[in-house]
Order: structure tokens, then sequence, then C-alpha cells
């Protein structure tokens, strides 16, 4: 109890007004990156994350819009991103560029790193693709992606910047809207290198029908040695989900309108990432989850394996 106590007491210390904003930000991130796990919500963990909120909500979506408008290197820029959140909103991209080329992946595991939002960087020991990748400067992850899934045509869930540079490299993007080659719905099954991929076109809610691609990803493609993360995008509707075999990793939006615990009851998945945490794009009082919105949502399932990681996490797996 006292250990406890005493890291809380040096979380709170870190958001000092006598630290400047940087330092405040950078020992945050180091407390939920380094120091504490997605597995498991301790209290050093929960403290860094209701500080980090602090930050978040004092960056309106306004400022947020304004920032992605702002061209690189500007000091119009460069003071946006002087603002705490904007801070780790960019340490996150920048962990993502020094650790994914660096990591060694076992034949057999996966390793992935929550970028932003629903955006995720899956690497296997053979290969390395993106889901939903959103970011103002998501297009240098470009040389380390082989290719990448979007689940549907909303901005938040991918970077045009980044689709672009793709697609000049030879890369291929796969989406229900991108008129590219391709463009996947449902009943699609597709295969790269020893990835396969099985494609569904479901609802994002009542008003948009067959909107949002889930795709059911096979890491390792063997009978009997298979990986299987199932990515649902803003899909809303448990009855809709209905993966093919076995799932080891289910990604769901949280706060979409998705009875969370019939879906988990339906899928049965080893592990579930609950995300869509803080969305900048959205007003900080609609639509924007915090840490403790997540968090009270995990602990709702009653479930082991259930977990909400941050931006910039990184996600070791293994079947």
């Amino acid at each position: 109890m006292k250990k406890i106590l005493l890291s809380i007491a040096f979380v709170a210390s870190a958001f000092s007004p006598m630290r400047s904003v940087a330092q405040n930000v950078e020992q945050l991130a180091d407390v939920m990156w380094h120091q504490t796990s997605y597995k498991e919500i301790t209290a050093e963990r929960r403290a860094a994350m209701n500080e980090m909120q602090k930050y978040a909500d004092t960056f309106t979506h306004t400022l947020f819009n304004e920032y992605l408008g702002t061209t690189a290197g500007t000091d119009k820029e460069q003071a946006l991103e002087g603002w705490g959140l904007m801070q780790f909103y960019n340490m996150a991209l920048e962990k993502l560029l020094q650790e994914i080329p660096a990591t060694k992946v076992k034949k057999g595991q996966v390793v992935m790193w929550q970028l932003y939002n629903m955006g995720y960087v899956v690497k296997t020991n053979k290969q390395c693709f993106g889901i939903d990748l959103y970011h103002k400067h998501a297009e240098k992850l470009a040389p380390m992606i082989d290719f990448m899934l979007i689940t549907h045509n909303h901005g938040d869930h991918y970077s045009k910047a980044l689709v672009e540079k793709l697609e000049r490299d030879g890369k291929a993007v796969y989406s229900n809207f991108r008129d590219n080659g391709h463009k996947v719905t449902t009943g699609d099954d597709f295969t790269v290198g020893n990835i396969s991929i099985k494609v569904t076109t479901v609802d994002h809610n009542a008003t948009l029908k067959n909107f949002v691609n889930t795709y059911e990803v096979n890491c390792y493609d063997a009978k009997g040695k298979d990986y299987v993360i199932f990515f649902t995008g803003d899909a809303h509707n448990y009855e809709q989900l209905n993966p093919t075999g076995k799932v080891n990793l289910f990604v769901p939006h949280l706060a979409v309108g998705l009875n969370m615990a019939k879906a988990v009851e339906k899928i049965a998945p080893t592990e579930v990432l609950m995300s869509h945490i803080l969305e900048l794009g959205h007003s900080i009082t609609k639509w924007r989850w915090s840490y403790e919105y997540g968090i009270a949502e995990c602990e709702k399932l009653k479930r082991r394996g259930v977990y909400l990681p941050v931006w910039g996490e990184m996600i070791r797996l293994k079947r």
C-alpha cells in the first residue's frame, strides 16, 4: 500500500506547475508506456491517465482542427504542438517510428502499436500492416508498412497523405470506398503474403447502412498455427459481427452504440482492445470519451483480457 501511495504521489508531482509542460508530459507518458502496462489498470497508471486527461480537457476540437490545417514547420504549428496533449500525440508517433523497425518479432507472435483513436500498426515475423491510421504526420509510417486496411470513409479513420504515399509506392490500401483496384466488401477474401483477410460490410448506425468494413485478419495463415484479429471499426450492431472461426483479439469501438457485452459473448475472443478514446476532432463535452469512461467500459464486462491501451503503446501478443 505504501508503494502504491508513493507511486501516485510521484505521478501527481509530475503535473506540478513547478515543472515544464514538456517534462510533465514526458513523465506521464513514461509511466503509461514503460512503468505500467495496458494489461492492468494499477493505481499508478490510473493516476497518470487522470493527469494526462487534464491536458486533453484544455485542448478543444477547434484547436485540433486548426492544428491539422497548419503548414509543417510554421510558427503556428510549433505553437500548437506546445500544448501538452499535442506533445503526447506526436511523441506517440515518434515512438512508433523508432520501435517498429527495431522490434524483432518471433514466429507465431504478433506485436501491435496503437497510434491514435482506432489506428494500429501490426507486425508479424514477416510483414507489417496498418489499419485506420490517422495522424497529422502519419505518412512518415509509409516506409515500414506493407499494406493498409481502412474500415470506413470517415476522416478520423485514415490519413489522406499516408494513403496517397502508400499508393505512390505501389502498396495496397484496402477499403470499401476507394476505386484503386483494392476495393473490398462483404464476401471478399484475400491474402497478402501469409496474412489472410476476410471482409464483411456492416452498418455504422441506423442511418449509415453497409458503411463499415470489418476485417477478420489471420496473421499466420496456417491451420493450427493461426492468430486472428477481428477489427470492427465503428460497427454498432453485434448481430452483424460474425467471424468465421476462433478470434484471438477483438478490436471494437467502445462507444458507438455496440452492445459490448453481447458482442464479446458472441465472438468469445481471448482478448479485447477497447478503442476510440480521446477523439480530438470531437467536442470535449460530446463524443470525446475520456480515460475514465474507457476504464469503466472495460470494468463493465467483468471479464479477464479486456484492455484499454493508450497512444503509442506497444502490445505484445502470442497464440
